[in-house]
């Protein structure tokens, strides 16, 4: 092709995020996944892929956001447009708000994205709205904070309603206005260090060698925050398993059930690994570890990711735990379970429009039943801890209490006090006695809960 040719085209990552978004919208594809599959069918570089998913995650962060404004620049429903416009403009509008790009850049990629996706005809109509955006746009209206606070969270910061109404009966106004400008932000970067194999000190140095901008966590020892840098595919120390990518918020959870050298523990729901690996790492590869998933591919990730950090004390089995049987009681268990994501939303922003308030009946019955079959496998004096990346209370503090009220032989359980040493350094979080720890999104972390059970001796 010549460079004419090239001129004319849309760029590769826009290419690829309108296909990715047209895909999400209609079949109600997950974006991580289709993102993937399209990366593994065209090799893009790096850039290709960086940009591509800003361009995706960073749209349906604020999908609601846009639609409301594009009905203020159209004169007909955006509904009634093909899939691709409405996906054009969506994306349009994100790169001139975030100023990622010039105004007139992000036009112009939005009218050869219309005449490359076969929508020629609707190039003027592109071309015409997005100037009027670029030139027009802070003077369109969005529902006031002050006057109409709940609809401001809902189309100002893209949430869904249900969602808003359940933390609104539960948390202050001012805290959910919190919740949904950090779930609008990029997702934070941290790796956990593998200290099996390396130091903290060490590892910052490497990363540091390579063009990174990282700094030491002031939370965690084994964790480090990456503030700016190249991308990680390819990168040394994941390759060859000195660290791995991990939420700070995700790491706690272990130190919740501070697992010890020597015991013999269950992770139920274990996949991909990242959990049941940090457990190896706090028992100094020695003890026992059992790790169950349900599908193959995903005890595939478990084992593939045991083998890079280099932990052999962890037993793999691929089985619904509802049904699995340990071989005896053990010390620790850790259930991470299924739920709505509530907590992860900026990470899987596409949850906004999949989730539904009928999920959450469905996801109790589950969680519970897994709850009930976690009770028998945990020894007498041992610990059972309960997490989701969840905010909901049904799926939490009240999952806790159905299951204390059904297993009396279970208490709640004070956590160590190493861990009640890290938990005032989060910016915010909601403990509850009895009923569990909330640790919100926020700058360091993703949304999570987490329970920690004993059963009586």
């Amino acid at each position: 092709m010549n460079k004419q040719g090239k001129a004319n085209n849309p760029t590769p990552g826009r290419r690829i995020a309108l296909e990715t978004l047209v895909r999400v919208e209609l079949d109600q594809a997950y974006a991580n996944r289709v993102l993937h599959a399209l990366f593994l069918r065209e090799q893009p570089r790096a850039e290709v892929r960086a940009e591509a998913t800003e361009l995706v995650y960073g749209t349906l962060r604020r999908l609601t956001r846009y639609d409301y404004l594009l009905a203020q620049l159209l004169r007909q429903p955006l509904r009634k447009l093909p899939p691709q416009i409405r996906n054009i403009l969506r994306m349009a509008l994100f790169e001139i708000e975030s100023g990622n790009c010039p105004a007139y850049a992000a036009v112009d990629q939005g009218v050869k994205l219309a005449k490359a996706s076969g929508q020629a005809g609707l190039a003027k109509l592109v071309n015409g709205v997005l100037r009027t955006y670029a030139r027009q746009g802070q003077k369109l209206s969005l529902p006031d904070f002050a006057r109409e606070p709940k609809k401001h969270l809902i189309i100002a910061h893209s949430h869904p309603e249900w969602l808003i109404e359940s933390w609104l009966e539960r948390w202050s106004v001012d805290l959910v206005h919190r919740l949904v400008r950090s779930n609008n932000l990029p997702a934070p970067l941290s790796l956990r260090v593998n200290t099996l194999r390396t130091t903290r000190s060490d590892l910052i140095s490497e990363l540091m060698g390579l063009g990174f901008v990282v700094e030491e966590s002031p939370l965690l020892p084994e964790a480090v925050r990456i503030l700016r840098g190249s991308s990680l595919e390819q990168l040394p120390p994941l390759l060859e398993g000195r660290c791995l990518v991990q939420d700070e918020g995700a790491m706690l959870i272990t130190k919740l059930l501070d697992p010890r050298p020597g015991d013999e523990v269950i992770d139920l729901c274990a996949a991909p690994g990242g959990k049941t690996t940090h457990m190896a790492q706090l028992m100094e590869n020695r003890g026992c570890i059992w790790a169950v998933d349900q599908y193959e591919h995903k005890t595939r990730l478990i084992a593939e990711t045991a083998t890079r950090l280099g932990m052999n004390i962890i037993r793999i089995q691929t089985g619904d735990a509802r049904m699995w049987t340990a071989p005896q009681p053990v010390d620790r268990l850790l259930l991470d379970a299924p739920c709505t994501g509530s907590g992860v939303i900026r990470r899987r922003p596409d949850l906004r429009c999949r989730r539904r308030p009928e999920d959450l009946a469905e996801l109790f019955k589950l969680q519970q039943q897994l709850l009930a079959a976690a009770a028998k496998m945990v020894k007498p004096g041992g610990v059972l801890v309960y997490s989701t990346c969840s905010l909901q209370a049904e799926e939490n503090e009240r999952q806790v209490q159905a299951f204390l009220e059904e297993h009396p032989e279970f208490r709640p359980c004070q956590p160590p006090e190493e861990f009640k040493a890290l938990l005032p350094g989060y910016p915010l979080y909601e403990y509850a006695e009895g009923g569990g720890i909330t640790l919100f999104p926020s700058e360091y972390n993703d949304g999570f809960f987490m329970a920690r059970l004993q059963r009586k001796a």
